[in-house]
């Protein structure tokens, strides 16, 4: 046997193992978000303030703040930081401030995300604290079920879970498939294990007086998410995935813009890594040190780069064998990605169409993550910047029919056109702390 034919055996029996450990756990998550779901039913739910940093967003924040006022829960208050538009965002924003007193509109100079949530955070009235993205909309339920979590005093975090709303194209459908694998498959592993790394900006909920305790989001990294969780980890707190607590989001429509999107996500993943480095495998760091951290650097950069590997190994096995030398690990790797995104796919109540992408996700999408991951690393070694990317907005494509599409009512998603919006009462209007006496 070659050389490179042990390496495809090892190589597959890394994913294979993978995989199926990641299948079991997922499938065991079933079990405690049940018995979760049963503990929390017996108290009431705490109050929730969302906070929403928007930039340039009049295409979509009329959809995310009527989503997020629809939501069933007792107390809301949501604050909304206008950082430095130049469109129509604020105007928008105070247009739903003054029809509805639960809408407090704050502006600021362009600082960046964590600075704009770091301003909310401060007018923040109640005990859970929800991050929601401007180009986001929550399924109805989702902050009772976040919120829930917290009556629980070892919970510090909790990652909702986020859904591609796109327009129909082979781009969006290899992301919605992506994200499911990454919700439904990774983050419940994540979940059981105390390993979740990430609660992401477009449906994340947290401890309110540990959110202000440890200083908010740092501006440090590029994924000040990731940087949050990792903090509230090594403070000794949970992290959790709750599947129910759904948000939709605006996915890049176009290789450059993912591309540019990826990057970002890959280099602030290696900052927060670099970071944190001391905590790996310190018992003193808790869950950080032993779960998290090792968690996010086996599966996630370094298996996470091997799928494109396995195939260029194969690839070069067949060239120079024959195709019995290669069939049994290629489609031992192939049953176990079609069972992947199949339980993937069940769990998170998506279409079985999504199996028909999988060969193509292979081709395409892991081999663009290959190539992310390597461009990060020699950006790394020649200590060249990567900087936040402001994406073009087209709006989110709901389907009104599916049994968790946002509520969007017609009479406020009217504020979002290029219509004039009313001249509004300086009372009606939030001050601007800048510039308040």
């Amino acid at each position: 046997m070659s050389v490179a034919q042990i390496t495809l055996y090892v190589i597959v029996a890394l994913l294979v193992t993978k995989a199926v450990l990641t299948i079991v756990l997922a499938l065991y998550h079933l079990r405690v978000q049940r018995q979760r779901q049963a503990r929390s039913a017996a108290g009431p739910l705490p109050g929730v303030t969302v906070l929403i940093a928007a930039y340039n967003e009049e295409v979509g924040i009329a959809d995310t703040l009527s989503s997020v006022l629809s939501q069933d829960v007792p107390q809301l208050q949501v604050i909304v930081v206008d950082d430095g538009s130049h469109d129509r965002t604020a105007e928008i924003a105070r247009q739903f401030a003054h029809q509805d007193p639960r809408v407090l509109v704050l502006q600021q100079p362009n600082a960046g995300k964590a600075a704009a949530l770091n301003h909310a955070i401060r007018y923040a009235q109640h005990p859970v604290s929800v991050s929601v993205d401007a180009d986001s909309a929550l399924a109805p339920g989702t902050l009772a079920r976040l919120a829930a979590h917290f009556n629980d005093p070892r919970v510090g975090a909790v990652a909702g879970d986020v859904k591609v709303a796109g327009p129909a194209t082979l781009l969006t459908q290899l992301q919605g498939i992506e994200y499911s694998v990454g919700q439904h498959l990774d983050k419940r592993a994540q979940d059981v294990l105390g390993a979740v790394s990430v609660v992401p900006g477009a449906a994340g909920a947290y401890r309110t007086e540990l959110m202000q305790n440890l200083g908010g989001y740092s501006s440090d990294t590029l994924t000040e998410d990731m940087d949050l969780t990792f903090s509230i980890a090594a403070a000794g707190f949970q992290v959790r995935f709750e599947p129910d607590a759904i948000s939709y989001t605006e996915p890049p429509t176009s290789v450059r813009n993912l591309w540019k999107q990826r990057m970002r996500w890959m280099y602030g993943t290696f900052q927060c890594m670099g970071k944190y480095r001391h905590a790996v495998l310190n018992p003193r760091a808790g869950r950080l040190g032993l779960l998290i951290l090792p968690y996010t650097l086996v599966y996630g950069l370094t298996l996470g780069g091997a799928g494109p590997l396995f195939d260029l190994i194969a690839l070069s096995v067949l060239l120079s064998h024959s195709v019995a030398d290669v069939l049994v690990p290629v489609l031992l790797n192939f049953a176990t990605d079609f069972a992947a995104v199949a339980l993937a796919l069940g769990l998170g109540r998506r279409s079985w169409h999504g199996l028909a992408y999988t060969p193509t996700q292979r081709l395409l999408l892991r081999p663009f993550v290959f190539a992310v991951i390597a461009m990060t690393c020699v950006s790394l070694l020649r200590r060249r910047d990567v900087t936040w990317n402001k994406l073009p907005r087209v709006g989110l494509h709901l389907n009104p029919a599916a049994p968790d599409a946002p509520t969007v009512p017609a009479v406020i998603t009217a504020a979002a056109t290029a219509a004039p919006l009313p001249e509004l009462a300086p009372a009606a209007l939030a001050p601007t702390p800048e510039y308040a006496a």
